[in-house]
């Protein structure tokens, strides 16, 4: 193990610092899962519920594209670095994991996010900044251990890796 990642976690968080989890098709392919969908399984709301729908869910190969509108986020986004304001790498893990957690409950069944805790933060890379003007593309694959799973995820934006987590929990 890699800091905590499972050979295969950290294999594919290697890959995801180059290259998107899910090519631009498949990102589009559906099933969607509109806000109400994404609320019915999260218990998050606004300002902390990053995830505004679902465009893309594999559950056979356990991979979501999810979509989060920018202008949601424009207090924080006027307030972290007034004048060249940046989304924050702590949100853009947080979004990976709601992501993430959505997959798992839809692919497992679960009897609701109550049954899920994210309990680390393995690692997290942050490319280039996420800036306002563009939806936040956050793509994650949910690997599964037993009791544990693991997310890695990234936050794209105009089609571009800005950053890269890994987060577990059970």
């Amino acid at each position: 193990m890699r800091d905590g990642l499972s050979e295969e976690a950290a294999a594919i968080f290697r890959r995801a610092e180059k290259e998107p989890l899910l090519d631009a098709a498949a990102r589009a392919a559906g099933p969607a899962r509109d806000r109400a969908a994404v609320e019915a399984l999260l218990p998050h709301r606004d300002p902390f519920l990053l995830i505004d729908r679902v465009t893309a869910i594999d559950l056979d190969h356990g991979k979501i594209a999810a979509r989060y509108d920018l202008g949601r986020a424009a207090e924080v986004l006027a307030g972290h670095f007034p004048g060249h304001p940046v989304w924050p790498g702590v949100l853009q893990v947080e979004a990976i994991g709601q992501a993430g957690i959505v997959l798992h409950l839809e692919r497992e069944g679960a009897g609701g996010v109550d049954d899920v805790a994210l309990t680390h933060i393995r690692g997290a890379r942050f490319l280039r900044p996420v800036t306002p003007g563009e939806d936040v593309e956050v793509l994650a694959q949910v690997l599964e251990d037993g009791l544990f799973f693991t997310i890695v995820g990234q936050c794209l934006q105009r089609g571009e890796i800005c950053s890269v987590a890994a987060v577990s929990g059970l």
